[in-house]
């Protein structure tokens, strides 16, 4: 039986799943251990965002804001999906929360989330892709949502900043400056239309940066234009720019947050994941390692899977071994192929994080039940299995990021 069969067997093979656990009792904690391995989850309810936190994600326990003492971060976001604009670099979160604030936070061992340093723009700032083939200890390199459109150079002007993490300064900006299409589409009423960029990808191999974009109506504020667009140009001087583009998956998927829509496999080769505005369905496009044009023969196209089922800005992971966590398909790109569906395997209706992370060779992510109970799974890509560790509390609303603090 493949894949897509199983698929149409889902529910079925559901409501046989006798393995869940009861939800388990734990003493409320006075002080969060900070001593050994700490891992946190960005959780929002009906009255607020909150950080859970524990030593062992594998433990059989229930971890809550109400038993644990959830970490209160309410007051550092607008709104809680804002959690789509941060990211856990080493350990530390870093947010824009105001559209010029640029956090950077830790978790204390008395429970709190306490902001260490900040860097305040001068203008129109939230956190968007963070350029992680370069970033280090000492350095994010990190971008903002958006640019700004140069209409007399008919550019996308997008600062990257390197992110001092030690004190929060600057080290330096640099601007790559992506040209626009040179055509005016028309609306279906026959009204001009004036189209903007958005970068979805940004990707450094060796000594070359893509940068994934796509077009978006200005009118309507809808995708369009159904070509993949990437802009490739050397790193980190920005030279020798142009344009490789291909009409057959649709565009470069993603928006501008933090989650991640390329991953580059063993062999350096860069996969792009595609979507049609048409149908919704994705494809991956690959460049080459050592090439700069998307290459002619391949396309993987994945119409008949439902990726990113329930989590639009999913973040991809490279397992390694060939193999992509592409929520919540485990694949193997270079010879496309889907080897297994983790809804199957978990028994869930899928995971919603924007954040997940891999540990000693295993991936870690939460899923929700069909029985609307959110547990962490440990997937392990060598043999395709996964294992139940704790449960959250049901009452979450929704789950942002898996995080190993330390």
């Amino acid at each position: 039986m493949n894949i897509k069969q199983l698929l149409a067997t889902c529910f079925v093979a559901t409501t046989l799943f006798t393995a869940c656990k009861k939800s388990p009792n734990e003493a409320t904690p006075d002080v969060i251990d900070t001593s050994g391995n700490l891992y946190s989850f960005w959780v929002t309810t009906s009255n607020g965002s909150y950080l859970l936190t524990t030593n062992d994600l594998m433990k059989d326990t229930l971890l809550s804001p109400n038993n644990n003492k959830g970490i209160d971060i309410t007051s550092y976001l607008p709104a809680s999906f804002y959690g789509v604009y941060a990211y856990n670099h080493q350990g530390k979160f870093y947010l824009s929360n105001d559209g010029t604030r640029f956090s950077q936070l830790e978790i204390t061992s008395e429970g709190k989330l306490k902001e260490t340093n900040n860097f305040a723009f001068s203008g129109n700032f939230y956190l968007g892709k963070v350029l992680d083939e370069v970033s280090s200890a000492d350095e994010l390199v990190i971008t903002k949502t958006a640019g700004t459109t140069n209409k007399i150079k008919n550019v996308l002007e997008q600062p990257i900043y390197f992110m001092n993490t030690k004190n929060l300064t600057l080290n330096k900006t640099l601007t790559v400056e992506i040209p626009m299409i040179k055509y005016i589409p028309k609306q279906t009423n026959g009204q001009d239309d004036d189209p903007y960029i958005v970068p979805t990808s940004l990707t450094v191999r060796g000594n070359k940066l893509f940068v994934g974009h796509k077009y978006k109506s200005n009118i309507t504020k809808a995708d369009i234009i159904d070509t993949t667009y990437v802009y490739v140009c050397d790193y980190p001087s920005l030279a020798n720019g142009k344009i490789t583009k291909d009409p057959r998956g649709g565009f470069a998927a993603g928006h501008w947050e933090v989650n991640k829509t390329t991953f580059l496999d063993d062999n350096n080769d860069l996969y792009i994941m595609t979507r049609r505005t048409t149908t919704g369905a994705y494809g991956i496009l690959r460049i080459k390692s050592g090439e700069t044009e998307i290459d002619p023969d391949y396309f993987f196209d994945l119409k008949d899977y439902n990726v990113f089922a329930n989590s639009f800005a999913a973040n991809i992971q490279k397992l390694g071994n060939g193999k992509a966590y592409i929520c919540p398909f485990v694949v193997d790109p270079a010879h496309q192929r889907v080897i297994a569906d983790l809804r199957l395997l978990t028994g869930s209706t899928g995971s919603r994080t924007k954040m997940n992370f891999m540990e000693n060779g295993k991936l870690y992510d939460v899923f929700k039940t069909y029985e609307s109970r959110w547990f962490v799974y440990e997937y392990n890509p060598e043999n395709n299995t996964v294992k139940r560790g704790a449960e959250i509390d049901p009452g979450v609303a929704d789950i942002y990021h898996v995080n190993k603090i330390k």
